[in-house]
């Protein structure tokens, strides 16, 4: 008996600590011609009518790999439901990438963030300033995390400064307004053609928020977009795999 639970905890573990990389699984996209699919849990979600509901984290990432996702993201905020348990469900539930969203500002969230599973990790550069994105950035290298770093129009200069790129593994453009909350598509086409060209050539750009259809998708991908990450449509929909598909599928 002590030998199965020795033999079941070393196996929990060793899946957690795996090491998947979301840069990774983005270029293997990009070399197949596909699109890359970042796509988000949340567990709160609104279906048609309004009607509120909770959506089990592992079912969702199942059906979201299927869809053909590239890697997932989770939120852990407790505002929409999310929690650390959520980004460790997750990640033993499938075996690609996965992403803590969250608001992160400490060192210890970045330590939390790898020993629940975390691939990468969110850095909001609206929120830090530039040289705690670069520490954070580091840290979560150091055991071995990527850092995916959120821009938005207030924030984009943040991230032309060599040393932050240099620490970069993501730059994501939000489409939310965090002041408002109000998204435009045309925050990622005014600021994605001042970045792209800065950023080295394995720095893959991530079209964030607002994001409902494939002609979205397409209007993003056609403005530089990488990748996009996607969390209230597919949540949203009635076939969390079939609305991922969508995305995926040119």
């Amino acid at each position: 008996m002590v030998e199965e639970i020795l033999k079941r905890k070393h196996e929990f573990i060793e899946k957690l600590k795996e090491r998947r990389s979301i840069k990774g699984a983005i270029l293997e996209r990009k070399k197949a011609g596909k699109r890359a699919v970042i796509a988000e849990v949340k567990r709160r979600g609104l279906k048609e009518g309004g009607k509120e509901i909770i959506i089990e984290a592992a079912e969702a990432a199942k059906q979201m790999k299927k869809g053909g996702a590239c890697a997932l993201s989770v939120l852990t905020d407790k505002a929409f439901y999310g929690s650390l348990e959520d980004l460790r469900t997750v990640k033993l539930s499938v075996d690609l990438p996965v992403l803590r969203k969250d608001f992160i500002f400490d060192d210890f969230q970045v330590h939390e963030s790898y020993a629940y599973g975390a691939n990468a990790i969110l850095l909001i550069a609206r929120f830090l300033s530039t040289e705690r994105l670069k520490e954070l950035a580091k840290k979560a290298h150091s055991l071995g995390m990527e850092a995916l770093i959120e821009i938005d129009r207030k924030s984009k200069d943040k991230i032309l400064n060599h040393d932050v790129l240099g620490m970069a593994s993501l730059i994501g453009i939000n489409n939310r307004d965090l002041d408002t909350f109000e998204i435009n598509l045309a925050t990622f086409e005014t600021i994605a053609p001042a970045v792209k060209p800065e950023l080295p050539a394995d720095v893959f750009l991530v079209a964030m928020s607002g994001i409902n259809s494939k002609e979205d998708a397409r209007r993003m991908f056609e403005a530089g977009a990488d990748a996009l990450l996607v969390g209230t449509s597919i949540m949203n929909a009635e076939d969390i795999e079939q609305k991922v598909g969508e995305f995926v599928i040119e």
